[in-house]
């Protein structure tokens, strides 16, 4: 999307010097040769020419321009961003378990044959056995999903409708280790269970935490007398999910015999990162004691099971599963950068040598052949970087060494002003950047901005291009300059960004690489017991650096976006976009108390909200309606109150007799009829526009008649009444409150 702009002056050389040309009479009456070998009529053509390559500059808006446009109002182009997925590792029969560093990485190939590095994002331990079985048990019984799972089919977690009681089973051909972690990676279909929504959750609460802060100037200093800023207070916290409790258990041996035993998060037996089944996450378990093999002829006997149990609450919406993983870990496509330096002969080292996985100081100098002419481990400065060592191998009198670190020599610095260098891997993941020069003996950090036109001349700034690598520093006055022959190391991650996105079963292996043999413990053993690495899910997320166009249509939506409740509709649109929620429908009533209708209450807004679950009457938790209101109540203006509140419901049913069609089956016409005024009374998919009953609307005899006649079979109504939940029988409308919705009751159906 292009941002509309005005035509600020339409003239070209054309009417410029026919307008030249009409100002001489007035100008010069005695100049009377107007023709174009007249010198004077040269001169109005040339500065015709130069003005309008003046009006052509005027049309014209730079891109740097609007960037910094762009940047007044907080929008800049987004860096490339990396792909997400799934590794999931399987172990060779009868082999131990393998333990998996965060950051491990894992290779596959696009379809064009290109070798694409992912890595782990947490740490792993890959435990003997797979997942065998999957069982749901609700109150019609126990139902094996194992089949679903397989074919890719979404399944409800704890059943179509989750209640209280409802459980879920989990199989495995081995028993774990004690007190050994084992994990479940669990992916969830219908949106809002991503890392985007992950994300939206931790900044709100953030946010929140923020708004109870008190003034910087009050805020408290550390012990060396810094203030401490809002942002090192306020972690980044996931926040609990209040609206269910789950209990997780296994099947345990006790004295001979079988039992169910709790594991205990508080013990960390089991640790959810999955916000009890509401986000894609992996939950990590620890079993206490000795597990046994089920017995039951419910359960698939032979396996040994964890189940988790629905204890309480209600679900927003139920949890439908789309994979579910054993041994699987969250991977993005992002991997350090890493270099490989020579020592020349004879150099000697100083201070503790580092071993390969160690994070370490150094200093160092090169000659022009970047090889390194002398050497140090030493710890000068307390904020001395510390840079991982992947290997490193001594130099002797006659033989070279080396050392490989997770950073990159980018090249000494000049006394050139705005002075470029490119960094080697482009794409990089700029978040991941961090860039330092080496001046003397001491390091120094520099700090990245999106440009330097607000930099001192003693601000350690730069900017760098994602896409293409390029860094530039200062020119000296807007910006520091690097001192010259300083050493520029950079550690950061790269990416394929866009390229990245792999189809399912394209991560194929452990990758051979020196990250993983510096940080996965005897990595030829681990890497010979994993018999299968893959990625269960697609990886996405991966894309290119935004375009300038792209950036400048976000800043135009931005102008219809709703960062604060002034109208109603506002109310009922931010209400939906609570993070964490799944709200179905919200409507906003001003100066309206749902426990006093019938009064005016000045400066309160109520909301109704409905989850969006699929029970017949479907209200909001409590919990739902406080993380809805916690979310209106920074964003609502001054002097009004929000209230949110369920709706209530009024039981409405039909007595109707029709007279059927011809030939046309009367048992079947009165299910069809039945099925039709459910559906319009139907709170969440009704109403006269199949969006849900509206909030407080009236039911009209004529709309349900109407209803009723549209059914195939139906020739005509003889006779139609509406009964309220007493059986109070009317031939008129049923009036409702602002606040309510219809619930269908059991109709009486008569067809002759």
């Amino acid at each position: 999307m292009s941002v509309p702009l005005p035509n600020l002056d339409d003239r070209r050389w054309s009417d410029l010097v026919d307008e030249g040309r009409s100002l001489i009479p007035l100008y010069a009456p005695a100049w009377s040769d107007h023709n174009a070998h007249d010198p004077g009529i040269t001169l109005i053509e040339l500065l015709a020419w130069i003005a309008e390559m003046d009006i052509y500059s005027l049309n014209r808006i730079s891109d740097e321009h609007k960037r910094k446009f762009l940047a007044l109002i907080g929008v800049e182009p987004n860096p490339p961003a990396p792909a997400r997925t799934v590794a999931r590792f399987e172990l060779k029969p009868g082999e131990q378990s393998v333990r998996l560093p965060a950051g491990t990485e894992v290779t596959g190939a696009d379809p064009f044959g290109a070798i694409t590095t992912f890595r782990t994002l947490a740490k792993l331990r890959v435990a003997p056995g797979e997942l065998a079985a999957v069982l749901v048990k609700d109150s019609k019984g126990h139902h094996d999903v194992t089949g679903k799972l397989e074919r890719g089919e979404s399944f409800g977690l704890f059943g179509e409708v989750p209640e209280p009681g409802s459980e879920v089973y989990f199989g495995f051909t081995d028993r774990f280790r004690k007190r050994r972690p084992a994990s479940l990676y669990f992916t969830f279909a219908g949106g809002h269970s991503g890392e985007d929504e992950r994300q939206r959750l931790i900044d709100e609460t953030r946010a929140q935490k923020r708004a109870c802060q008190p003034p910087p100037f009050l805020i408290p200093c550390d012990y060396k007398g810094r203030r401490i800023t809002h942002e090192e207070e306020i972690e980044p916290v996931l926040p609990t999910n209040d609206r269910v409790r789950v209990r997780w258990e296994f099947l345990a041996e006790v004295t001979g015999t079988t039992k169910w035993m709790a594991l205990e998060p508080k013990d960390e037996q089991v640790e959810d990162d999955t916000r009890a089944f509401t986000l894609d996450g992996g939950i990590v378990f620890r079993i206490p004691r000795r597990m046994a093999q089920a017995t039951d002829e419910s359960l698939n006997p032979g396996l040994y099971y964890i189940r988790c149990r629905l204890e309480a609450g209600a679900y927003d919406a139920p949890p439908l599963i789309q994979t579910i993983s054993f041994n699987a870990v969250a991977a993005e496509q992002a991997v350090p950068r890493y270099s490989t330096l020579k020592i020349r002969k004879g150099v000697v080292a100083t201070g503790t040598a580092p071993v390969a996985g160690d994070a370490t100081t150094v200093r160092f100098a090169v000659d022009h052949q970047q090889t390194i002419t002398s050497l140090g481990f030493d710890r000068i400065n307390a904020n001395d970087p510390e840079f991982k060592v992947l290997d490193y191998r001594a130099a002797t009198a006659v033989l070279e060494g080396s050392l490989v670190l997770e950073a990159v020599l980018v090249g000494l610095a000049t006394a050139i002003p705005r002075q470029e260098h490119t960094l080697a891997g482009a794409p990089i993941v700029q978040s991941s950047l961090r860039l330092f020069t080496l001046e003397g003996s001491d390091w120094r950090e520099w700090e990245r901005r999106s440009d330097l036109d607000a930099s001192d001349v003693d601000d350690a700034h730069f900017v760098v291009d994602a896409t293409t690598g390029e860094i530039r520093f200062g020119d000296g006055r807007l910006g520091r300059l690097p001192e010259r022959d300083s050493l520029i190391l950079a550690a950061y991650d790269t990416t394929r960004a866009e390229e990245g996105n792999l189809a399912v079963g394209k991560v194929q292996r452990l990758a051979d690489s020196p990250h993983n043999r510096a940080f996965v413990e005897d990595f030829n053993t681990a890497s010979a017991r994993i018999e299968i690495t893959t990625n269960p899910i697609a990886a996405t997320l991966g894309r290119a650096a935004e375009s300038l166009a792209n950036a400048t249509g976000r800043a135009i939506e931005l102008v219809g976006a709703r960062g604060r409740a002034v109208t109603l509709e506002d109310y009922e649109v931010l209400a939906r976009q609570t993070p964490g929620a799944r709200v179905a429908r919200a409507a906003a009533r001003a100066n309206l108390h749902p426990s006093f209708p019938c009064f005016k209450a000045p400066g309160l807004i109520t909301l109704i909200v409905l989850p969006e679950s699929p029970v017949p009457r479907p209200a909001p938790s409590a919990e739902l309606r406080r993380a809805v209101e916690a979310y209106l109540q920074r964003r609502r203006v001054i002097g009004t109150r929000v209230h949110v509140v369920g709706p209530e419901y009024l039981e409405v049913s039909v007595r109707v007799r029709v007279k059927s069609c011809s030939g046309a089956s009367r048992t079947a016409l009165q299910q069809r009829i039945s099925e039709a005024l459910n559906l319009f009374f139907d709170p969440l998919r009704g109403g006269p526009d199949g969006t849900g009953w509206p909030f407080g609307r009236d039911v009209y005899r004529s709309e349900v008649m109407q209803v009723i006649e549209e059914v195939a079979g139906v020739d005509h109504v003889l006779s139609l009444e509406l009964l309220d939940r007493c059986g109070n029988a009317s031939c008129g409308n049923v009036c409702l409150g602002p606040t309510w919705l219809v619930a269908a009751g059991a109709h009486e159906i008569e067809v002759v």
